[in-house]
């Protein structure tokens, strides 16, 4: 399964490395304290898991943020009251998620399957993120707009990403491993 490199969490100036499950699924959010766009997909993460006490540890949403300060950040988090998810400071002189992952501006999400594919990236406002989520537990397949739709022998089918687009994002996930 993915991992995600050198990030730093909110409270620590530990590195850690953010590892997928098989079973989870996953929502990165990059995002910063700046960015204006970037506030209300923050907020709708913190009311998924507030109201979808369902999910469990099967769903994790994950807030990377590229804030220079990791003070700025944390400080963000409490005065919004964003702590069911998890922060980190991606930020932090050590990571390349950003660039490994291709994020150019925020607010940008990444949504990984229970397989450990990413299945879309793009904007937020873009996806019915919660329906997303909802549909990769059953263990289907998501589509429509920014979703990476692949064959059985995980080719890119869809128009809608470009074939190298989708083996760049995905490859650099998979194959980054512990």
């Amino acid at each position: 399964m993915g991992v995600i490199k050198n990030q730093t969490p909110l409270r620590s100036s530990a590195l850690v490395d953010i590892t997928h499950t098989k079973g989870e699924v996953i929502l990165l959010d990059f995002w910063a304290t700046w960015c204006p766009p970037c506030q209300k997909p923050m907020a709708h993460n913190q009311e998924m898991l507030s109201k979808r006490k369902d999910w469990g540890s099967r769903v994790r949403l994950i807030g990377l943020s590229i804030d220079q300060s990791q003070a700025t950040v944390a400080n963000h988090v409490d005065n919004r009251g964003w702590g069911l998810v998890e922060h980190y400071h991606s930020r932090n002189g050590v990571s390349d998620a950003s660039k490994i992952y291709g994020v150019t501006g925020v607010p940008r999400v990444l949504l990984v399957d229970t397989e450990g594919t990413i299945v879309f990236t793009g904007h937020p406002s873009s996806r019915k993120l919660e329906e997303d989520i909802d549909t990769l537990l059953k263990g289907d397949k998501i589509t429509g707009p920014g979703a990476f739709i692949t064959d059985a022998d995980s080719k890119p089918t869809t128009k809608q990403s470009s074939p190298e687009q989708y083996t760049e994002v995905t490859e650099s996930f998979k194959t980054s491993t512990q």
